[in-house]
């Protein structure tokens, strides 16, 4: 299902955390091993963890769709 809302979300997200990682090279592979982190400390028995897993899946991809380029092409 298409959503455009989210969509444009997304793509609004995707150009700010570019612009910051191009401000503060290496944000991006910090996140990206944050979140990493933190889906390795979640506890056994947490709650909807398939849920969970999800959002996880989703920020690591929305992290590297945004480090896929190189900040110099965005000035």
């Amino acid at each position: 299902m298409e959503n455009a809302k989210a969509d444009a979300a997304l793509y609004l997200l995707t150009g700010l955390l570019q612009r910051l990682n191009a401000e503060r090279p290496g944000m991006l592979k910090e996140m990206i091993a944050g979140v990493e982190g933190d889906r390795a400390a979640l506890p056994d028995n947490i709650e909807n963890r398939e849920h969970v897993e999800k959002i996880f899946d989703e920020a690591l991809e929305l992290l590297a769709r945004a480090n896929q380029y190189d900040p110099a092409e965005l000035c």
